[in-house]
């Protein structure tokens, strides 16, 4: 073979091979990526009449404590009873008229004054009861 023909093969068989290799390693690269991407969680949960119903919206993004946004709504008439925002660690119906809603264990207090008389802080205790009416 002549020289130019074995030159010819051989940068062919180079760019080959060059290419086929940045190809698998990009492969690789692409595997190994971690994509964190905040997702949207609603729950919705009965009371235990099945008269009220609460839907908590928070981002599942493995976070503690938890910003949970919450609505009730009346079964019957579709009207909204109560709204807010908690941040916490889990909400949860504590009987048909009320909700119980638990602090982050090891997160900062500090005295709240600002209490409607239909939310009653119950002292010494990790969480607020707020009352539906």
């Amino acid at each position: 073979m002549s020289t130019t023909i074995k030159c010819m093969l051989c940068s062919l068989f180079l760019s080959f091979f060059l290419s086929c290799k940045s190809k698998s390693l990009h492969k690789i690269e692409e595997e190994n990526k971690i994509i964190f991407k905040e997702r949207e969680v609603v729950k919705e949960i009965y009371n235990q009449k099945k008269t009220l119903l609460l839907i908590l919206k928070h981002n599942a993004d493995g976070n503690l404590p938890i910003t949970f946004h919450y609505k009730v709504i009346d079964v019957k008439t579709k009207k909204e009873k109560k709204e807010g925002v908690f941040i916490g660690s889990k909400i949860e119906w504590q009987d048909n008229t009320s909700l119980k809603c638990f602090a982050h264990v090891g997160m900062i207090r500090k005295e709240d004054y600002n209490f409607s008389e239909k939310t009653k802080k119950k002292p010494s205790t990790n969480y607020t009861i707020i009352e539906i009416k």
